[in-house]
């Protein structure tokens, strides 16, 4: 994959670093409230490349995992992933629903709604940070769920961008549980060109 420099400045970079970790902040204050657990969230990883490249970093791994994302639109353009590990992901659901299951294929539909209404509340608290801090109008979609691999995943994701050539920049923050031997999982956004220019361009007037 190409260096971001060549597309965004290191300073153009961090400052989007800053905004998504404001949401992921949200996102982890709302699960902490949720679990009645403390919550620790990692430094935001940036990524920068076109849609093949994002694809071919991210869709190596066949691992299966369990997601819940959704499509942003609005004055924002992108999509939002809550990704957890299987064992994760089954450790989530038992806490919400008060059960023991151990597989993924044990899961009922009540099981599986509980683990979109947790990806739905960290993600959506993660997107109403957005937009207050920006002072935009960003709306979503209804989450769906997969259990995948990444890669097929990410490819379903990123094919529902409104992208074409230029490029995608995509954001990663990992929360987990600091009390549940790592519980947790990976919070993704990816925001298209125009869109990243838009934030851009309203960071500026901040600035002023």
């Amino acid at each position: 994959m190409k260096e971001e420099k060549e597309f965004y400045s290191k300073e153009q970079v961090d400052e989007l670093k800053e905004i998504t970790n404001i949401g992921a902040g949200n996102a982890a204050t709302a699960l902490s409230h949720m679990l009645g657990k403390k919550v620790q969230m990692s430094v935001p990883e940036s990524y920068v490349g076109d849609l093949a490249e994002i694809q071919h970093i991210l869709g190596e791994s066949e691992e299966k995992v369990t997601a819940v994302f959704f499509k942003m639109y609005g004055d924002v353009d992108g999509a939002m992933l809550m990704i957890f590990p299987p064992k994760d992901a089954l450790n989530f659901i038992n806490v919400m629903t008060k059960n023991n299951r151990t597989n993924l294929k044990e899961l009922t539909d009540n099981d599986k709604s509980s683990l979109s209404e947790l990806g739905n509340i960290l993600l959506g608290a993660s997107v109403a940070a957005l937009g207050r801090f920006l002072n935009l109008n960003i709306l979503h979609t209804i989450p769906d769920q997969a259990n995948d691999m990444i890669g097929a995943i990410m490819d379903n994701v990123l094919s529902n961008l409104n992208q074409t050539e230029e490029k995608v920049l995509l954001f990663k923050i990992n929360l987990k549980l600091i009390d549940d031997n790592g519980v947790g999982g990976d919070l993704y956004y990816l925001f298209d060109s125009q869109s990243t220019k838009r934030i851009f361009s309203v960071l500026n007037t901040k600035i002023k």
